[in-house]
């Protein structure tokens, strides 16, 4: 007589724990064969715990054969599941760790290169808070551009993003945090620096080659960059300010960003009715790969210096 298997009933012992993460580690591998080395295990070790694996959750979660490996649909299941367990066990063991005051993790955060000039001051106590509470936290930060951040974080090589871009994505958690005021400059030699506000137009800046803008979130502000003749590109604010500073090329660059050079004289802001806009910045995280206790109170302490900004 067949046995039928008894139904899991959601009671994890170790060896339950010990099992998912071989399984993690086999579908990371690609199959049995290929996590030999990975799990440091020989096949048939790796096949037996697997097999085990199955019968403690009473169903197969993949197809091994000469066909290939291939999860089933309940062992895609089980492998999202499972991949979240795990997570949330580290972040125990953080939080544990944390108790005593006690933090080694490391966390890397991209933000968008104008935000040193503009967010000065939030960032770098956002810093000084989380390096005094917990010396031991490494911090990797880089200043670079939105399409990379987005990039970085989705790829993993990334925990926060600080960007104006606002690409919705399901496996992106997005936060608004503040916000940035921009506007459009010219550099001291360009034909319209030394032209009074009053003369100026919409009509008047589609004469001028401008350097393309990488986000316009305000719908009106989008319509009008629309009608602009864009001559250049530069992924970066540093790099659309070179490009301004040539005065061969108009731009539209945060206000506080482009004062340093406005105090020096060598570029002003041209203004018109509609010529300024507010993006939003928001903190990016993936859902997916989910914030240790490192990231997650760095991220809260972002949040909190941010808010006050003066």
């Amino acid at each position: 007589m067949k046995l039928i298997p008894k139904p899991f009933r959601g009671n994890l012992s170790e060896a339950d724990i010990a099992g998912l993460r071989e399984f993690v580690e086999i579908v990371k591998a690609g199959g049995i064969t290929a996590a030999q080395a990975r799990l440091g295990k020989g096949k048939s070790a790796i096949s037996l715990s697997l097999s085990r694996l199955e019968g403690r959750l009473a169903m197969r979660l993949c197809e091994r054969g000469r066909s290939g490996f291939s999860l089933t649909e309940q062992g895609q299941m089980v492998h999202s599941a499972a991949v979240q367990l795990l997570a949330d066990i580290g972040r125990f063991n953080d939080f544990v760790g944390a108790a005593i005051h006690k933090l080694e993790d490391t966390v890397t955060l991209l933000a968008d290169d104008s935000f040193l000039f503009e967010f000065t001051e939030p960032l770098t106590r956002a810093i000084a808070r989380i390096g005094d509470r917990y010396p031991d936290l490494g911090l990797n930060v880089r200043m670079t551009s939105p399409d990379h951040i987005y990039a970085s974080v989705l790829e993993g090589t990334g925990d926060l993003g600080f960007t104006t871009l606002n690409r919705l994505n399901d496996a992106l958690d997005i936060t608004p945090v503040c916000m940035e005021r921009m506007g459009i400059f010219c550099g001291k030699d360009h034909p319209l620096f030394n032209c009074d506000d009053a003369e100026l137009t919409p009509e008047t800046f589609r004469q001028y080659g401008f350097v393309a803008p990488e986000v316009t979130q305000e719908e009106l502000y989008s319509e009008f960059v629309r009608g602009l003749k864009i001559k250049a590109r530069a992924p970066t604010i540093l790099s659309r300010m070179l490009l301004v500073l040539s005065s061969r090329y108009l731009g539209i660059v945060p206000l506080t960003f482009a004062q340093h050079w406005v105090d020096k004289g060598d570029i002003r802001e041209l203004r018109v009715d509609g010529s300024r806009t507010d993006n939003i910045c928001h903190l990016v995280h993936r859902k997916a790969r989910p914030l240790g206790l490192g990231g997650t109170i760095f991220r809260s302490i972002l949040i909190e210096e941010l808010s006050n900004k003066t």
